[in-house]
C-alpha cells in the first residue's frame, strides 16, 4: 500500500510560471461564492449553485476538512502577483492501496480559454506522480463540458468509460451522463 501520510505533513504550494495553488482559508469565502454561484461552473458538476455567504463558508471548511483526514487536497488557483482565488483544482477520492486517485477543477468563467486549468493541471500531475508517487489518475466530466474534454485530451488522458443517467442533477431536475477518463504515470508527459 502506498503511505501518503508525508504530503500531509505540510499543505503542497504549487507554483507555476503563471499560478500559484495553495491551500484555501476563510478570506477566499467571497471568492468561492463568486466561483460556486455561477451557473455556467456548476452546470457541469450536477449541484445546485451557492447562493450565501455561510453556504461558502462551508465549502472552505469541507476544503480543509480533506486535507486535515488526509483524504485530498483542495488547491486554490491564484495569479502569482494577486491572491483573488480564480479557481479550485482539487486531488480526491485517493485510493493508497491501488496508488490511485481524481483530479477535479473549477474556473471561474472570465479566466476560461486562457490555459489557466491545463497550466495548474501539469504541476497536479507532476506533483501527485513524482511526490505523492502515484500510479494513475481519474478524471469525470460531463459529456457535453468540451473545453473540459480538450484539457483532459491535452494532458494525455484517455476515455476510459462512459455512464449513462448516472447522476442526479438538481438544477436541470435531469439525470446526467459522465464520462471517465485516466492518465498512467507511464503515459505522463513528465514537464
Amino acid at each position: 500500500m502506498l503511505d501518503l501520510t508525508p504530503i500531509f505533513a505540510a499543505f503542497p504550494i504549487l507554483e507555476t510560471d503563471r499560478l500559484q495553488l495553495r491551500a484555501v482559508s476563510a478570506d477566499d469565502t467571497a471568492d468561492i461564492l463568486h466561483l460556486f454561484s455561477s451557473f455556467e461552473v456548476m452546470r457541469y458538476i450536477g449541484r445546485t449553485p451557492l447562493t450565501t455567504p455561510e453556504q461558502a463558508a462551508q465549502r472552505v471548511a469541507a476544503y480543509q476538512m480533506v486535507f486535515k483526514e488526509q483524504t485530498g487536497i483542495a488547491w486554490g488557483i491564484t495569479l502569482r502577483e494577486d491572491s483573488r482565488l480564480i479557481g479550485t483544482f482539487v486531488l480526491w477520492n485517493m485510493d493508497a492501496a491501488h496508488h490511485r486517485a481524481e483530479i477535479g477543477y473549477l474556473l471561474t468563467p472570465e479566466w476560461w480559454g486562457q490555459g489557466i486549468v491545463s497550466e495548474a493541471a501539469r504541476a497536479v500531475l507532476a506533483f501527485s506522480f513524482t511526490i505523492a508517487g502515484l500510479h494513475s489518475l481519474e478524471a469525470q466530466t460531463a459529456p457535453d463540458n468540451a473545453a473540459s474534454r480538450r484539457v483532459l485530451d491535452k494532458l494525455g488522458f484517455v476515455q476510459e468509460g462512459y455512464f449513462r443517467e448516472n447522476f442526479y442533477d438538481p438544477t436541470t431536475a435531469t439525470f446526467g451522463d459522465t464520462v471517465v477518463y485516466s492518465l498512467l504515470k507511464s503515459a505522463w508527459a513528465t514537464p
